[in-house]
Formats: structure tokens, C-alpha cells, sequence
């Protein structure tokens, strides 16, 4: 009995991982796509007064 219990402890944490990891990596990458955009938008803004 122990031993499922354990088995399915095991289960669990592997979905949770699953699940949990993709989300981690695509906030990540929103975050990143946020801050390069901001920053890409102040190039276009200094080449534009520069021009």
C-alpha cells in the first residue's frame, strides 16, 4: 500500500512538472518579447529625431 501511495505521489509530481515548466518557459519568453519590444521601440524614436 505503500508503495502506490509513493507511485502515485510520483505521478502527480510529474504532471505538476509538466505542466508547470512549459508555463514557467512561455512567461519567460513574454516577458523577453515585452522588454525587447520597449527597447526597439526607443531605437525607432532616436533614429526618427536623428533623421
Amino acid at each position: 500500500m505503500r508503495a502506490l501511495r509513493i507511485i502515485a505521489i510520483a505521478l502527480l509530481v510529474t504532471l505538476a512538472a509538466l505542466v508547470v515548466i512549459p508555463l514557467v518557459v512561455l512567461a519567460g519568453l513574454f516577458i523577453w518579447l515585452k522588454l525587447t519590444e520597449e527597447a526597439d521601440e526607443e531605437a525607432l524614436e532616436l533614429e526618427q529625431e536623428g533623421a
